[in-house]
């Protein structure tokens, strides 16, 4: 057996819409309040910021002055912030995403003069060219990486006496 929901009566001492503007009123009065980080709050501040540091103002001085009012930055930090601000408001970059992916691709990296083959086949089986183009496995020794000192001595070899 299923149950009415029971239901509370409603006595309000205003309007609706005037329950609405209270309650968004509220919202942005909390959201003014609302902890953020130091990079958005020296965004929301960048022209004041900016106005001092063209006044002769230092940014440790300035770092300072915020520290007083209980944003800890570093005066290198800020100058980073500051100048990403800047950047961001002439429309030099995005906002910071995720790094850019690396080329996949070795054809992309290819010269014409190197050895590595620009042409790909969409099979994952070799084609009978491609296959008598590859070099044997025994076909030529590898060069060393540094060069030998075979055969090299400072003094003569010992006389062997039979």
């Amino acid at each position: 057996m299923a149950r009415a929901a029971k239901r509370s009566a409603v006595n309000l001492t205003m309007t609706v819409e005037e329950l609405t503007a209270d309650l968004v009123k509220e919202h942005e009065e909390w959201l003014s309040h609302k902890p953020q980080t130091v990079y958005d709050l020296v965004k929301q501040i960048y022209e004041p910021l900016l106005k001092m540091k063209q006044d002769g103002r230092t940014d440790s001085e300035i770092c300072d002055m915020l520290t007083k009012r209980h944003v800890d930055i570093s005066a290198g930090t800020f100058a980073t912030y500051m100048k990403r601000i800047a950047k961001e408001l002439r429309g030099g970059t995005r906002p910071r995403t995720a790094r850019k992916q690396k080329p996949d691709s070795e054809a992309l990296r290819a010269t014409p003069d190197s050895r590595v083959n620009t042409s790909v086949s969409d099979s994952k089986e070799d084609s009978s060219a491609q296959m008598a183009s590859r070099p044997k496995p025994d076909s030529a020794p590898a060069p060393s990486a540094s060069p030998s000192m075979a055969g090299f001595t400072s003094r003569k070899p010992p006389a062997l006496d039979a």
